[in-house]
């Protein structure tokens, strides 16, 4: 999730509830989130109305009883939260340049090797480059490898403080600054009452941390600073100035609830709990920030820097961090009250994504240099499969959703979304695009859209976005498989890499596949090129692991296999007329698929990252 905490949480993956109790309670609970708090089951899109607007805060009090009151409704005998439960960690495009007509660009990564959404916002990655050296991050340490000539690694760097789960970085120059959330703490004795291995009530505070180095002597990189924030890192932005925007998502307060045993039901339990929240001072609830050097807490920004929406919108706090790379003391922040578990970003707007029911909440925040302002607030019906499912041109922000419920898609929509007087608002809209099935990937290329949806085929929709007060439908090819991520690679070609899948619902592997988008009311696909029967692909989950290098027509991507425990990174060339032809596999060292990066050096020189740095030629 950058990270991102949109598609896959790194910070909590599966839960296993111990009891039908927990499970009972869970739903319950997920009812009452999903139902923005004291409001219920969210109406469907039509009745709700729009939070457009934010307000301000009268106070710190005003702003204590809005938590409050978002808060009452979820707490149980056991707090806010679940009963005790099993956790174990899972897991939380470039440059554009035109191409010969204008129609389809060619994209390639970042000036740091990243394959990013926005050619103008770099994002942070577990590896970076600036073309002779390798940065990354390896479990606890900061590494730097010299890939210049043969790699050979420089320095290995302890990350100070606790251990980070899957921290990341930017790097700027001589500068890096390594994101990350410290590894979920628990707190609580055992349940009274039970017996003594039974897990204790879980109460976790999560914590961001974001440190800085300065690595002018590459052998020996010196820590600056550290920020620890409360809450978790959903969003990290570098853009051309050289201001850095950090997301933090905060939930619930950490509170010293009171737990069902011998002594006291749970009715009682729920009682004097709900007596806490109403008592809880306003500091519990808004995120604080702290150094390394000076561990005193103190609030991350005042009660009039927070804003709320017309409903609640979730229990919890968004705020927006906005800083000089090398000057983290130097922040401002901003933030909204609610859950926000989506970012996308422009070079003008950052926007905060947050599903609720039948719908998802947008806010908009104008990025000016190292200033961060609340702008606009709207709804649109449905829910974005990711942040690939936003998109800003000239001003409008378009929006491709599924509406129905999250297992049974009834149709998907794209509507385009005009910014005035405080609000985004619906200017047109346009359906029909795979009724009944899932969004698998969506790309923007300015007043075109390229929506993949799948059920039993994989439709690739074009659609012509230059009026945004009409969109229209401009053709759909269906063929079989689906595809995961769409890439430009320029001559009105896209690559999409997903699942090859038979007529008849059989699974046959990952593929890569070529579309030909000259005529973009009549798309053809132009070849295939299958990896293997029982084999994945990580860039469907994570496109930072995606790697194109323009001047060779070449795409480098990590393959999982599920019969083998290890990973291969493969190469493949692109024909001008869509041909695939594989150039080479490289065997990865490191087990993690999702972490293995390939970052374009120059002169066809790619850097492998895993476990080590190796370095390939390929074209």
């Amino acid at each position: 999730m950058s990270t991102e905490l949109t598609t896959r949480s790194r910070a909590i993956g599966t839960i296993s509830l111990i009891s039908a109790a927990g499970v009972a309670a869970y739903a319950v609970l997920s009812a009452g989130i999903l139902g923005g708090g004291s409001e219920g089951a969210a109406a469907p899109p039509e009745t709700r109305p729009s939070p457009v607007a934010l307000q301000r805060f009268d106070g710190c009090e005003q702003l204590r009883r809005w938590y409050v009151r978002t808060a009452l409704p979820l707490v149980g005998p056991w707090g806010l939260g679940l009963p005790p439960a099993v956790f174990r960690e899972g897991q939380a495009g470039g440059p554009v340049a035109v191409s010969g007509d204008g129609a389809i660009p060619v994209v390639g990564s970042s000036g740091t090797g990243t394959n990013v959404q926005d050619a103008d916002v770099d994002e942070a990655d577990v590896a970076k480059t600036d073309g002779r050296l390798v940065i990354r991050v390896a479990g606890r340490d900061l590494v730097v490898t010299d890939v210049h000539g043969d790699p050979h690694e420089l320095s290995r760097t302890a990350l100070p403080g606790p251990p980070l789960a899957h921290p990341e970085l930017l790097l700027r120059g001589r500068r890096v600054l390594v994101v990350g959330n410290e590894q979920a703490r628990w707190y609580g004795g055992p349940v009274e009452g039970l017996r003594r291995t039974f897990l204790p009530v879980p109460r976790q505070e999560t914590h961001a941390r974001l440190l800085s180095f300065d690595i002018a002597n590459p052998s020996a990189p010196r820590f600056t600073s550290a920020r620890i924030v409360d809450g978790g890192v959903v969003s990290t932005r570098q853009y051309v100035d050289g201001t850095v925007r950090v997301v933090v998502a905060t939930g619930f307060a950490s509170l010293n609830f009171v737990h069902p045993g011998r002594e006291r039901s749970a009715g009682e339990a729920t009682r004097l709990n709900k007596r806490i929240v109403r008592r809880a001072p306003v500091t519990a609830w808004l995120p604080a920030i702290s150094t390394s050097s000076d561990l005193t807490r103190r609030p991350l920004l005042n009660c009039a820097e927070v804003r709320h929406p017309r409903a609640s919108s979730g229990l919890g706090t968004v705020s927006v961090l906005t800083f000089p790379f090398d000057e983290s003391s130097r922040y401002a922040a901003t933030a909204v009250t609610g859950s926000g578990d989506l970012v996308y970003s422009s070079a003008h707007r950052l926007y905060v994504a947050t599903t609720l029911g039948w719908h998802t909440d947008v806010h908009a925040f104008a990025v000016d240099g190292d200033r961060t302002t609340y702008a606009a607030s709207g709804s649109v019906p449905g829910v974005a499969k990711d942040r690939w499912s936003f998109s800003e041109h000239d001003g409008h922000l378009r929006v491709v959703t599924a509406t129905g419920s999250g297992w049974d898609p009834r149709d998907n929509v794209v509507t385009v979304l005009d910014e005035r007087d405080g609000g985004l608002r619906p200017i047109g809209t346009l359906g029909g695009l795979g009724r009944n099935e899932a969004i698998e990937s969506v790309r923007w290329f300015g007043a075109l859209a390229v929506v993949v949806t799948f059920r039993q085929t994989d439709p690739v929709y074009t659609v012509d976005l230059s009026d945004p007060h009409s969109p229209r439908l401009l053709g759909a090819l269906k063929v079989s498989g689906y595809s995961t991520y769409l890439h430009p690679i320029g001559d009105d070609l896209l690559i999409g890499v997903g699942r090859d899948v038979s007529a008849s619902g059989e699974d046959r592997g990952a593929q890569a596949a070529t579309f030909d988008l000259h005529d973009v009311s009549d798309v053809r696909r132009a070849d295939t090129f299958p990896f293997g029967k029982q084999t994945d692909l990580p860039v469907g989950w994570d496109p930072r692991t995606f790697t194109y290098l323009p001047a060779e027509r070449t795409l480098v991507i990590p393959v999982r296999s599920w019969t083998d425990p290890r990973s291969r990174f493969v190469a493949l060339r692109v024909a001008r007329d869509g041909t695939l032809t594989h150039l080479g596999s490289w065997m990865a060292r490191g087990y993690g698929a999702e972490d293995l990066r390939s970052l374009p050096l120059g002169g066809q020189r790619v850097a492998l990252v895993g476990d080590s740095v190796r370095v390939v030629r390929v074209g």
